[in-house]
């Protein structure tokens, strides 16, 4: 059975049973009401000469006789006996005990007697009358049990009536008020289905079932951003392992040919296949470019590593305006013939650390010089604005395929999978770059220069 159902059962039950008593107590009343107002009565006939009855066979009122009339000797026998009622119809006599009137009280107790038939109550006064005579006053109580039996189904057709619409008026609020009810099963159904954003939308009016559906929406917004949180947990994680594997493997790809390299010249030593002093030294310079070359990425590597575990770089004043010269004197060194154009604000002075620093900008132009030919032009500028110092590095060169653009600064990532290593080095100057401007609360931005080229610009607070 439903809670709906349940409660209108109840309340038809508590309806039902308030009816029933209250009919009893005014069917009760009334009774007692009536029947002392007919005693009263039967006391006020006795003030009658009621010994001055007419003698049978005498006309009566044809109105009919409101009360029976016995008159007994003081022997107990019955001298005379009116009925009350029409003369044509009358009512049956009450039916006296043994004895006749003589065993009645006399002292003006009214007692209840009913007809011999058992058809009809009376309401029986028995008085000492002279010449020793009792006189018997009967009152019958038919008008009573009428009246009485009148009330009883007017109260039974009232209170159908009222259980009635009690019940209707019950279910409709009963419907209104457990409706939140629906919608909170209705939305933990489809929560149970998979989804996490229903809610039950009902406003906390003060009343339970209000309550109940704020509470379980609050309930829903907490277990929902547990989940996203928990989810964003492994989802962070897988990809951390992810790049965690992806890292492992390519740190070993590019570790494993130096150390082949290093095994090879070693093994050719062994066998004896560098005996002329020419190819022992070609053999020497060619293992010490490959360590160096593996030192390099192991340092890289092990940079990335501890930027990752969030140890704190040196914060100390650094000229950023100094750095981006010495960058710019280095490049032209290296492609004098390049086109620049700088526009380097002086005193553009930042906390952080200064070698890495310049590591990240020596990343930024050796990226301009390894994939742009050495006549494309490059502009680079520095300013300090906002408490905010931006560089941009900016080249006229092929740019960035799109397709790569959303790994630009993945770690080992190589656009161009044909391109030498010793030309282009492991794919960490970008990702070490991005890590130590992070690590400095800073960023860095690519985006597509207008013409073509790629555009790397560098923010850092300047405190």
């Amino acid at each position: 059975m439903t809670l709906r159902a349940r409660l209108l059962l109840a309340l038809g039950v508590l309806v039902t049973g308030a009816l029933v008593v209250t009919g009893a107590l005014v069917v009760g009343i009334t009774r007692a009401s009536l029947v002392e107002q007919l005693d009263t009565d039967l006391r006020t006939a006795t003030g009658a000469d009621i010994s001055a009855a007419p003698p049978p066979g005498q006309p009566d009122d044809p109105t009919g006789r409101r009360f029976a009339l016995l008159i007994y000797e003081t022997d107990g026998e019955l001298v005379q006996a009116l009925p009350a009622g029409l003369a044509s119809s009358p009512e049956p006599l009450p039916e006296m005990p043994n004895g006749g009137a003589l065993t009645l009280p006399t002292s003006g107790s009214i007692v209840e007697r009913s007809s011999a038939d058992g058809s009809l109550n009376y309401r029986v006064l028995a008085l000492r009358a002279p010449r020793g005579l009792t006189v018997v006053l009967a009152a019958p109580m038919s008008g009573i049990e009428e009246s009485i039996g009148v009330l009883v189904r007017t109260l039974l057709v009232v209170g159908l009536v009222v259980l009635g619409i009690t019940l209707i008026v019950g279910w409709f609020l009963i419907r209104r008020d457990l409706r939140p009810l629906e919608s909170i099963t209705a939305t933990a159904e489809r929560i149970s289905a998979g989804d996490l954003t229903q809610r039950v939308g009902a406003p906390d009016d003060g009343s339970e079932v209000g309550r109940l559906g704020h509470a379980f929406d609050t309930m829903l917004d907490q277990i929902q951003a547990a989940f996203e949180s928990q989810h964003a947990a492994l989802l962070a994680k897988d990809q951390s392992e992810t790049k965690l594997r992806q890292f492992v493997a390519d740190a070993s790809h590019e570790l494993r040919t130096p150390l082949t390299a290093l095994r090879g010249y070693a093994e050719l030593y062994r066998a004896g296949g560098l005996s002329d002093d020419e190819a022992l030294e070609q053999a020497m310079d060619r293992i010490g470019s490959e360590s160096r070359r593996m030192g390099t990425l192991v340092e890289d590597m092990l940079l990335l590593a501890r930027l990752d575990q969030g140890r704190p770089l040196r914060h100390d004043p650094v000229d950023l305006s100094d750095i981006v010269n010495g960058a710019l004197l280095d490049l032209k060194a290296v492609e004098p013939e390049r086109p620049v154009e700088a526009s380097v604000e002086s005193g553009v002075v930042i906390s952080g650390d200064e070698d890495r620093l310049r590591q990240v900008i020596g990343n930024l132009l050796t990226n301009v010089r390894v994939h742009t030919p050495p006549g494309a032009p490059l502009e680079i500028a520095l300013a300090a604005q906002d408490g905010f110092s931006t560089l941009s590095v900016i080249d006229h060169g092929p740019g960035i395929d799109p397709a790569h653009v959303e790994h630009v600064f993945d770690r080992f990532y190589r656009a161009d999978t044909g391109r030498s290593r010793d030309r282009g080095g492991s794919g960490l100057g970008l990702s070490i770059a991005a890590s130590v401007a992070a690590a400095h609360r800073g960023r860095i931005d690519y985006s597509t220069t207008p013409g073509g080229g790629a555009t790397f610009t560098l923010t850092l607070p300047r405190g």
